[in-house]
C-alpha cells in the first residue's frame, strides 16, 4: 500500500513511464488536486489516490499511462467542480 500522507502541495505528478501529468494543487476527499495552471483546460481535475502506485521525496507515480490517466481526468469522472 502507498503511503499517500508524504503527498504534498506542488509535487509533480507522472504516469506509469515518468509523462508529467500535473502537480498537486491538495489532497482532497480521497483523491489528489490538479492545479488548474497546469491543466489544458485551466480547470482543476482529480486523481483517484487508488490510482496511486508510488509516492517518493520528490514525486507521486500513477500506476496508469499518460493516455489513461488523461483520458480519467477529461472524462468529468473525477472533477467535482472547478474552483478556482
Amino acid at each position: 500500500m502507498v503511503d499517500t500522507t508524504r503527498i504534498r502541495e506542488h509535487m509533480p505528478v507522472q504516469d506509469c513511464n515518468g509523462l508529467p501529468i500535473g502537480t498537486v494543487d491538495k489532497l482532497d476527499a480521497g483523491r489528489i488536486k490538479l492545479t488548474a495552471a497546469g491543466s489544458a483546460d485551466g480547470q482543476h481535475h482529480f486523481l483517484p489516490l487508488s490510482e496511486i502506485s508510488a509516492v517518493d521525496e520528490e514525486k507521486v507515480t500513477t500506476q496508469l499511462s499518460r493516455d489513461e490517466v488523461l483520458r480519467l481526468l477529461h472524462s468529468g469522472a473525477q472533477r467535482r467542480h472547478t474552483e478556482a
